[in-house]
């Protein structure tokens, strides 16, 4: 067996993974199985993902640091359908920056723009979810009465280096309004108007 049955093998035994399956046997996993988790989930299809470019490219793993794609020349940040129906909001209030990353684990940023945190705060902005305030000469976003009604609260946040902070934090509700509007916010990053959905 040379590499790239290996690699074959071991791309189908991660899809099968992914998908809640044991590939040893063909059968459904529990739903409490860690690969059903849906983070787990997500990482074993974006390593099936890699994993199948590497295969289509005959086992030979492109891109060396000059030929990377510069991002001015990347595709504009989008999401296919089934991407999209992939994005589940977490069980606790997340900050926008970590929302954000969920979306974009689920592209391949070699070859597309990642969305930017900054484009999905002025989208609320614009839209009446967030304001802007100040404090001490700097200003702070903060939810508007239809932002907490979406779920967008204040609230503490722990930073990595141990100091507990205010700021926007984002419900599971507000997490999924997001990912809801994720094609009119993707429109929106390209300089297209977009009205939000209800």
């Amino acid at each position: 067996m040379n590499d790239l049955d290996i690699m074959k093998r071991a791309q189908s035994y991660i899809e099968s993974m992914a998908k809640g399956i044991n590939p040893l046997t063909g059968e459904e996993l529990p739903d409490a199985d860690i690969v059903n988790n849906v983070r787990i989930s997500r990482c074993l299809f974006y390593v099936s993902d890699v994993l199948k470019k590497v295969i289509d490219n005959g086992g030979e793993v492109q891109k060396n640091s000059a030929g990377k794609i510069r991002n001015k020349d990347k595709a504009p940040f989008a999401l296919t359908d089934e991407q999209s129906k992939e994005l589940e909001p977490d069980r606790k209030a997340l900050s926008l920056s970590k929302t954000v990353s969920m979306i974009n684990a689920l592209i391949d940023d070699n070859v597309m723009q990642k969305l930017k945190r900054s484009v999905v705060s002025e989208w609320l902005y614009q839209r009446g979810f967030l304001k802007e305030i100040t404090i001490n000469g700097r200003n702070y976003l903060n939810p508007t009465a239809e932002g907490e009604a979406a779920g967008i609260y204040l609230g503490n946040y722990n930073t990595p280096e141990g100091n507990t902070v205010k700021m926007c934090l984002y419900s599971p509700e507000a997490q999924q309004f997001i990912f809801d509007n994720i094609d009119v916010i993707a429109d929106f990053a390209r300089g297209e108007s977009g009205d939000a959905e209800e």
